[in-house]
């Protein structure tokens, strides 16, 4: 990409009437490039001008994560398709909040996901993951990756971790390990594994522990939608 095609990013600041403003130099065709055929009749907001420090900063990392998400589109080869705006806002509203580089990447992730139709991305992916803390994320890729040696979608279902390996794993507090399980619980993700042997009718007893759980469905979907493999 020559220097004339990259997005310059500037801050200019007046100490006179305490304002800041942010410019930008060159051809944006990133984000061009990226919402051509995506979105019915893009329009940028304004032409790159903006006065407010917040709204520059969340822009900025908008910026980033589209960057990523179209580079990786590029070199997997793979067309692009238009997103529900459904699915489309929830990811760039919230993304633009992420700090850390990380967190970033699996909010490209998505959003690449969402534009090649690569994974599914279900409307409620983005409240999820804009729920989510680093650390969170980071345990949900390990479980994941672990899971997903296996290919047997009942055995995967079932598949059981340990808290304490997870607590010895991260150095962290029991107190801490349980507050992340629960906020896991919570937002359905992970949960308590059904008893074994015992029945209430025609179902398992659920065992309330955050001690030993497991993958939902509806979380392996959610990791595998905030990864990349082509």
């Amino acid at each position: 990409m020559s220097d004339d095609n990259k997005l310059q990013i500037g801050v200019k600041a007046s100490a006179e009437d305490k304002t800041i403003t942010a410019g930008v130099q060159g051809n944006p065709d990133t984000i061009a490039k990226f919402f051509s055929g995506i979105v019915p009749d893009f329009i940028k907001d304004g032409v790159g001008i903006l006065s407010d420090q917040v709204k520059f900063w969340r822009w900025n990392n908008q910026v980033n994560i589209i960057t990523k998400a179209q580079t990786k589109i590029d070199a997997s080869g793979l067309d692009k398709k238009q997103i529900p705006l459904k699915v489309l806002v929830p990811i760039i509203e919230n993304s633009s909040l992420e700090q850390d580089e990380n967190m970033q990447d699996k909010w490209a992730n998505m959003l690449a996901n969402a534009a090649t139709g690569n994974v599914e991305i279900s409307p409620n992916y983005a409240a999820i993951l804009n729920e989510l803390s680093p650390i969170e994320v980071s345990i949900l890729d390990k479980i994941y990756q672990e899971v997903n040696k296996e290919t047997d979608y009942q055995k995967r279902k079932n598949f059981q971790f340990d808290a304490n390996k997870l607590k010895t794993m991260l150095d962290i507090t029991e107190e801490k390990t349980d507050l992340i399980i629960e906020n896991l619980f919570r937002l359905n993700v992970l949960q308590s594994p059904a008893g074994q042997g015992v029945m209430l009718g025609d179902f398992p007893f659920a065992l309330r522990t955050t001690k030993i759980f497991e993958f939902t469905t509806l979380g392996y979907e959610f990791v595998k939608a905030c990864n990349w493999v082509k």
